[in-house]
């Protein structure tokens, strides 16, 4: 399961291990760095989902190190922390797409908020909107009916992590048993196992919830596919 992670860059030794308590609450994991330097090679080591970097920074900058991130990495969020006396280094932030850019000293409150919003942001992003109030978020893993988890069982989640990499197309049954049965040697049993696998997912699927049709859509010559919201 994907948990999201934040790395905080902050050379204030006290200011970085105050926030970083708090950001705890929201991250699996947060990382910190005293400096620029450290803060780079800590992205390319750590690949954060969010990154919180000051604009003042020994080394190198904040800005800095958004530029070198960007020219490789243009989809992880980031925010900048900068003090009112900084505000016009944040012209050269314009090309950089930040997220957001926070003024120092941070409002607790204000950064709660923020990263909450950021959290929701992602979250909705990994989520792929399926038939009859069914969704699967890709960043953990899991499937829901209107918003209740539904339990699946370590195959099932191959099984549906697999076809909503392909959605709108079908994934051919081979495909989905070397997913599926990655730590066996398929034989000729695997295509039937498949099949009894999509039939009972579908029949789980639509005892719990109010669905009255399939999840997983079959054909003969093309395989499987996720029935997706229209």
């Amino acid at each position: 399961m994907h948990k999201l992670t934040l790395l905080y860059a902050e050379d204030n030794q006290e200011s970085r291990e105050n926030y970083a308590f708090v950001l705890k609450d929201y991250f699996h994991e947060v990382y910190t760095a005293k400096d620029g330097r450290e803060a780079l090679d800590m992205y390319y080591e750590k690949k954060p989902d969010v990154l919180l970097l000051d604009v003042s920074m020994p080394k190198m900058d904040g800005l800095d190190v958004a530029a070198a991130i960007r020219e490789e990495d243009e989809e992880t969020p980031i925010i900048m922390l900068s003090a009112h006396s900084e505000r016009e280094k944040l012209m050269r932030a314009v090309p950089l797409k930040l997220e957001k850019y926070l003024l120092k000293p941070i409002n607790t409150k204000l950064l709660q908020t923020t990263m909450l919003n950021l959290i929701n942001k992602l979250q909705y992003k990994d989520t792929v909107q399926l038939k009859e109030g069914l969704s699967w978020n890709k960043m953990n893993e899991s499937l829901s009916y209107q918003k209740q988890q539904i339990k699946l069982t370590i195959k099932e989640k191959l099984l549906i992590e697999l076809l909503s990499t392909t959605l709108g197309d079908y994934c051919i049954r081979n495909t989905l048993i070397y997913h599926v049965w990655h730590d066996e040697i398929p034989d000729a049993s695997h295509d039937k196992k498949l099949t009894k696998l999509v039939s009972r997912l579908n029949k789980k699927i639509m005892i719990e919830t109010d669905c009255t049709t399939a999840l997983i859509e079959n054909s003969y010559a093309l395989g499987y596919r996720l029935a997706i919201a229209e």
